[in-house]
């Protein structure tokens, strides 16, 4: 288990190095003109900027910091994703499909545990008659953190805490298939998954009693993780967020990346 001031360097290295790269390689991107560029053009290119680095939030700086706090936790950090049968097994398909149906119809029998479970269940004939042909997950169910330790095929990704209408639907499939992928090539194995907010925008305003429909359907805790749910468990230490909260501001106040901003904004772009 790394000590705070450990997490703290991590922390505090991995967002200058990410943010850095991002900033470095959007040099040579020439926006594409609009016509605000005539009156605020220097504005409309730093919200560009800024704009792609928010999209972009979750593979640009959460994915390589989670990887890196939990490696220093002993955590092997698996830098592959998951692959999907070639073609899905109508009783796996259709055990998927009555989870989803299931909680979509707001059955309390269909909670996050039951839903493993029963996709667990039916990958186990593929112990004996194991699936040969697998390809690389489809667009948008892949997964961003791949975690093992103990024996425990730990599944994460992380997501905006702004969610929209279907967010939290397509979260909840993303879980089940997760699940269905995994135990379709290894039924005997143990996976843990958790779609994962790195912040609460509300700060000490509970997360799921504010943002939008509850988070429903996805089960807050079981299904899904907020701030320190998620930096605690990888990191080992109560209350990492503040940690990387504190690295955050260093960073501001001492300026380590304002020539870099400075020379993008108002130089080369």
């Amino acid at each position: 288990m790394p000590t705070r001031e450990e997490v703290y360097t991590i922390v505090r290295e991995t967002v200058v190095s990410s943010i850095s790269n991002y900033i470095r390689n959007r040099r040579n991107v020439v926006p594409n003109f609009q016509i605000l560029d005539l009156i605020i053009p220097t504005e409309r290119k730093i919200r560009s900027v800024v704009g792609g680095m928010e999209t972009s939030l979750g593979t640009t700086l959460w994915e390589p910091l989670a990887k890196a706090i939990a490696r220093s936790n002993g955590f092997e950090v698996i830098n592959s994703n998951l692959q999907a049968p070639a073609n899905m097994p109508a009783i796996l398909q259709n055990t998927v499909q009555m989870l989803i149906e299931g909680r979509n119809n707001k059955n309390v029998t269909y909670n996050a545990q039951y839903c493993h479970d029963r996709i667990k269940e039916s990958c186990q004939n593929f112990l004996i008659n194991p699936i040969n042909d697998f390809i690389p997950a489809p667009k948008g169910f892949g997964v961003d953190i791949w975690l093992k330790k103990d024996g425990i095929d730990y599944f994460f990704d992380t997501k905006t805490v702004q969610a929209n209408v279907g967010s939290y639907a397509r979260c909840f499939v993303q879980v089940l298939n997760w699940y269905s992928y995994f135990y379709s090539k290894y039924p005997s194995g143990n996976a843990f998954s958790r779609i994962v907010f790195p912040y609460n925008p509300y700060g000490e305003i509970n997360f799921w009693s504010k943002t939008i429909g509850k988070g429903w359907p996805l089960e807050p805790y079981n299904e899904g993780w907020v701030q320190d749910d998620f930096w605690d468990f990888i990191s080992g230490i109560e209350g990492t967020y503040s940690i990387i909260f504190q690295a955050f501001n260093s960073i501001s106040e001492t300026g380590d990346l304002q020539e870099l901003i400075q020379e993008i904004f108002y130089g080369h772009i």
